[in-house]
């Protein structure tokens, strides 16, 4: 079995991948790394804009060769890349058996005029009700969707094999923007983790157009998660005008009896504005990729193939993509019946499900080689253990695995041959 060996760092600040030193460099390089940086020059906005890329784990390997990933874009990206890239990570690649969510792609945008930029319409009144200078250059909501539709989705979508499955995750005015996109451009984005949004802006703008919105179009959907923090009025002691807002907007939501949106909210006590965008968006990807997740241990229970391959057709069915089971999810639950349950048959038919999903992957022929080997199947181990050892060549290589199958094939063959 493939042991893959996963580097991260404290508070989910975790890389994706570390980046190999140049064969002809004087010195190892020891950088581990989290994402790449790029720039793009916007028509639109008239100016270069820089855009952060995380990939997941699996997406330069052999295994993941094949697969199209969901794209998580992330507002405020210079302040939140590194934790959100982090609880990705975490959460979809397999650390300590862990798959919560599938892998995604994370697109952070980082700040050049954030006041511009996320706000949906202009206007020069603060939260206090009063003039406030730094608004001035309000109200850009729209130019800057327009910049993410028509100039980074395309981009984006050219580069990497991306999925039609996007979430748009932002916090404060990021999360006011998130929601003027669900309002105003709601084919953009299939889902939204909307972390303690300034729902207060312009006179409650947004909740007054929900109310409107939400009431004559029955066909919006998608999966929204709303985040709201304890921050009470700091005069009187009761909940701000932000939480009434945020609470009104939620109700509202969940209201819109005629429409295919899936919505919560969730309060957290003990975080402030500040520190609620972590466990926000944490509880926020639960809530878009709900079901994802397969219980190891009630399938050890009730072994069925068939409840395999069911539970992940109903997650493509929801999520509106084709969903493959993870290959280390397969791949764990195929050596529990060979050794645990010792449900040979089933074991095979489990590994066999990994190879018909990915062919490129030596781990999965491995695996499958294992099993008819110890069901007796001596000729079709020995295919599969020459199919991993010629796969193996052009891949990360595992020595204890490779040693492995090469004892295992000479015994094989040397069985076989008598």
């Amino acid at each position: 079995m493939i042991k893959i060996t996963l580097i991260c760092l404290c508070f989910c600040l975790l890389a994706s991948c570390v980046q190999e030193p140049d064969a002809t460099a004087q010195e190892e390089d020891h950088r581990v790394t989290i994402g790449q940086k790029f720039t793009i020059a916007s028509e639109t906005l008239g100016e270069d804009r820089q855009y952060w890329v995380y990939l997941p784990a699996s997406y330069d390997s052999d295994s993941g060769a094949s697969l199209h990933y969901p794209v998580m874009y992330l507002l405020d990206g210079d302040a939140h890349f590194p934790s959100a890239s982090g609880v990705v990570h975490f959460m979809s690649s397999g650390i300590n058996g862990n798959v919560q969510i599938p892998e995604l792609i994370v697109v952070a945008i980082p700040n050049t005029n954030r006041t511009r930029d996320l706000t949906p319409s202009h206007t020069t009144i603060g939260f206090d009700g009063e003039e406030t200078d730094f608004l001035q250059e309000s109200g850009g909501g729209d130019a800057f969707l327009k910049f993410v539709r028509d100039e980074l989705f395309p981009k984006i979508d050219s580069d990497y094999r991306t999925a039609p499955h996007r979430t748009l995750v932002g916090h404060s005015f990021g999360g006011l923007l998130a929601l003027h996109a669900l309002l105003d451009a709601p084919d953009m984005f299939q889902a939204y983790i909307v972390i303690d949004p300034s729902l207060w802006w312009d006179d409650k703008l947004l909740v007054r157009q929900a109310e409107k919105t939400l009431e004559d179009d029955h066909k919006r959907g998608g999966s929204v998660y709303i985040s709201l923090a304890n921050h009470p009025d700091g005069v009187t002691g009761e909940p701000g005008l932000d939480e009434e807002s945020i609470r009104e907007f939620s109700r509202i939501l969940a209201n819109a009896g005629d429409s295919d949106i899936r919505s919560t909210l969730q309060y957290f006590e003990a975080e402030d504005h500040g520190s609620v965008p972590l466990l926000s968006l944490y509880y926020g990807l639960l809530h878009v990729f709900e079901g994802y997740k397969f219980s190891i241990e009630n399938f050890i229970k009730m072994p069925s193939i068939a409840a395999v391959k069911a539970h992940f057709e109903g997650v493509s069915e929801r999520l509106g993509i084709e969903v493959q089971p993870p290959e280390a999810t397969i791949n764990q639950l195929g050596y529990e019946l060979l050794y645990r349950v010792e449900d040979v048959d089933k074991a095979v038919e489990l590994f066999a499900l990994n190879v018909s999903n990915y062919p490129d992957s030596f781990n999965v022929y491995d695996s499958l080689g294992e099993a008819y080997m110890v069901r007796g199947d001596k000729i079709l181990a020995i295919e599969n253990y020459e199919k991993f050892l010629d796969l193996w060549k052009n891949a990360d290589k595992d020595l204890v695995d490779l040693i492995d199958a090469k004892e295992r094939l000479a015994k094989l063959s040397r069985v076989s041959s008598n």
